[in-house]
């Protein structure tokens, strides 16, 4: 009974973990009205930084760090983190919104992939099956809304970039394995969010020095904390808690699973319609999840 209370609580836990990033762009949207992209984003993981550092600190979890893993915390933390944090906002603003969802939707494939060629995981015919499932949801909901599958100011750059940001949180979502294995959510979130931010730093610290703190609305500040505690530190420490309970591809698949938030939410906030083919794409995605998660979708 415990086990199967425990086995439910992660999959729930990786639903809050998509519901946190599926809101998360609408808050960013606010709070770039009055900042700039890379002095949001520092801020954003700064704030990430302090709250899984103070995690970590209740925790005690703290765990002398092997001289190899330095090296998979530096790979995960720079060609996994912040290379999404840098060409996924990017890539988003040079393609279509539709484009931008199929590109983001390869998440699974290319955890998969590297799961094949690492031979890290299992695949089944099944899991495959529900990976393209979840594919086949997202261009459902595509073709339902308004506009339709649309190339409209998509631009190779833009499509590269996102290529390279879903390839490197792949290679993330994999290798993060290899350390929560070893060392506490909390300890592996932090030195991850460590390695992210001091680029970061670097890259802004000019714009960050020059940045009108005071001057920034309630809302502007409400959508840095927000992001930075929920879209970026919380959601991955349950990523993790997926990857570590279930594996790294059973868990990429909720990746798929914001687009069917996003509609709802515009639907019930926003007033925007609903229609037949979004409802019928959201229902073939969550069956796509809950086909590669079945209890048995190993045998």
């Amino acid at each position: 009974m415990n086990r199967i209370s425990s086995h439910l609580k992660t999959h729930l836990l990786l639903v809050l973990a998509v519901i946190f990033w599926g809101v998360t762009p609408a808050f960013m949207k606010v709070s770039l009205l009055e900042i700039d992209a890379f002095p949001f984003s520092t801020m954003r993981l700064f704030t990430a930084l302090i709250l899984s550092g103070l995690l970590l600190i209740i925790s005690r979890s703290w765990k002398r760090v092997e001289k190899k893993d330095w090296i998979l915390f530096t790979i995960i933390g720079l060609f996994g983190f912040f290379v999404f944090q840098i060409c996924f906002p990017i890539g988003v603003k040079y393609t279509s919104a539709s484009i931008s969802a199929l590109i983001m939707a390869t998440l699974p494939i290319n955890v998969l992939l590297i799961n094949l060629i690492s031979k890290s995981e299992k695949i089944t015919i099944r899991t495959l099956f529900g990976i393209s499932l979840s594919i086949v949801g997202i261009a459902v909901i595509i073709l339902g809304t308004k506009g339709g599958l649309s190339l409209e100011g998509t631009y190779v750059r833009g499509v590269l970039l996102l290529i390279i940001a879903e390839i490197g949180f792949a290679l993330y979502t994999v290798k993060a394995k290899d350390l929560i294995s070893r060392y506490s959510l909390y300890q592996v979130m932090f030195l991850v969010i460590l390695f992210s931010f001091i680029p970061f730093l670097f890259i802004s610290a000019k714009d960050v020095l020059h940045v009108p703190f005071h001057s920034f609305s309630a809302i502007a500040w409400i959508g840095i904390i927000f992001t930075g505690i929920f879209g970026t530190c919380i959601a991955n420490i349950l990523w993790y808690r997926g990857i570590k309970q279930i594996g790294s591809t059973k868990t990429s698949i909720y990746a798929n699973l914001p687009p069917v938030f996003g509609i709802f939410v515009s639907y019930l906030f926003l007033n925007e319609s609903l229609t037949i083919l979004q409802i019928a794409g959201g229902l073939v995605i969550m069956a796509g999840v809950v086909l590669v998660n079945r209890k048995n979708a190993q045998r």
